[in-house]
Protein backbone atom coordinates (compact mmCIF):
# COMPACT_ATOMS: atom_id res chain seq x y z
CA UNK A 1 0.00 0.00 0.00
CA UNK A 2 1.45 3.56 -0.69
CA UNK A 3 2.37 5.96 1.91
CA UNK A 4 -0.23 8.75 1.69
CA UNK A 5 0.79 12.10 0.48
CA UNK A 6 1.54 14.94 3.28
CA UNK A 7 2.75 18.61 2.98
CA UNK A 8 4.42 19.85 5.99
CA UNK A 9 3.28 23.30 7.21
CA UNK A 10 6.30 24.90 7.38
CA UNK A 11 7.45 23.24 4.04
CA UNK A 12 4.49 24.84 2.23
CA UNK A 13 7.02 27.52 0.05
CA UNK A 14 9.61 25.34 -0.45
CA UNK A 15 6.61 22.71 -2.12
CA UNK A 16 5.26 25.53 -3.84
CA UNK A 17 8.71 26.40 -5.64
CA UNK A 18 9.11 22.33 -6.31
CA UNK A 19 5.92 22.35 -7.92
CA UNK A 20 6.16 25.00 -10.00
CA UNK A 21 9.15 23.90 -11.68
CA UNK A 22 7.30 20.69 -12.06
CA UNK A 23 4.48 22.00 -14.02
CA UNK A 24 6.09 24.30 -16.15
CA UNK A 25 9.25 21.39 -16.89
CA UNK A 26 6.42 18.90 -17.72
CA UNK A 27 5.18 19.19 -21.48
CA UNK A 28 2.59 16.83 -20.63
CA UNK A 29 0.88 19.30 -18.24
CA UNK A 30 -2.26 20.40 -18.47
CA UNK A 31 -2.77 24.16 -19.11
CA UNK A 32 -5.91 24.36 -17.21
CA UNK A 33 -3.31 22.60 -14.17
CA UNK A 34 -0.60 25.44 -14.61
CA UNK A 35 -2.96 28.01 -14.35
CA UNK A 36 -4.85 26.34 -11.20
CA UNK A 37 -1.17 26.17 -9.37
CA UNK A 38 -0.13 30.15 -10.94
CA UNK A 39 -3.46 30.79 -8.83
CA UNK A 40 -2.19 29.61 -5.72
CA UNK A 41 1.59 30.97 -6.03
CA UNK A 42 -0.01 34.50 -6.59
CA UNK A 43 -2.14 34.39 -3.40
CA UNK A 44 -0.07 32.74 -1.62
CA UNK A 45 2.77 35.69 -2.25
CA UNK A 46 0.43 38.82 -3.02
CA UNK A 47 -1.41 38.05 0.37
CA UNK A 48 0.63 36.22 2.65
CA UNK A 49 -0.77 36.75 5.88
CA UNK A 50 -3.94 35.83 4.27
CA UNK A 51 -3.26 32.33 3.65
CA UNK A 52 -1.03 30.69 6.18
CA UNK A 53 0.92 27.90 5.67
CA UNK A 54 -1.37 25.00 6.64
CA UNK A 55 -3.53 26.44 3.78
CA UNK A 56 -1.18 26.77 1.36
CA UNK A 57 -0.03 23.18 2.18
CA UNK A 58 -3.64 22.12 2.16
CA UNK A 59 -3.89 23.53 -1.56
CA UNK A 60 -0.76 21.90 -2.64
CA UNK A 61 -1.65 18.98 -1.59
CA UNK A 62 -4.75 19.39 -2.98
CA UNK A 63 -3.17 20.09 -6.37
CA UNK A 64 -0.70 17.67 -6.38
CA UNK A 65 -3.11 14.67 -5.76
CA UNK A 66 -5.12 16.24 -8.80
CA UNK A 67 -2.48 16.40 -11.08
CA UNK A 68 0.68 14.85 -10.02
CA UNK A 69 1.20 10.74 -10.82
CA UNK A 70 2.53 8.72 -8.06
CA UNK A 71 5.93 8.29 -9.78
CA UNK A 72 6.53 11.86 -9.94
CA UNK A 73 5.50 12.40 -6.64
CA UNK A 74 8.24 10.50 -5.23
CA UNK A 75 11.14 12.32 -7.53
CA UNK A 76 9.27 15.96 -6.22
CA UNK A 77 9.89 14.41 -2.28
CA UNK A 78 13.69 13.72 -2.93
CA UNK A 79 13.93 17.41 -5.05
CA UNK A 80 12.28 18.91 -1.60
CA UNK A 81 14.82 16.73 0.79
CA UNK A 82 17.57 18.07 -1.72
CA UNK A 83 16.35 21.48 -1.26
CA UNK A 84 15.70 21.43 2.81
CA UNK A 85 19.57 21.04 3.02
CA UNK A 86 20.64 24.62 1.26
Amino acid sequence: MPRTRAIQDAEAPLWLAVLLDYSFSDKNAQRAARLDLVGVAHDATAYPDDIPHWRLAELLLRWAQQYVPAEDWRRLQARVRKRRGF
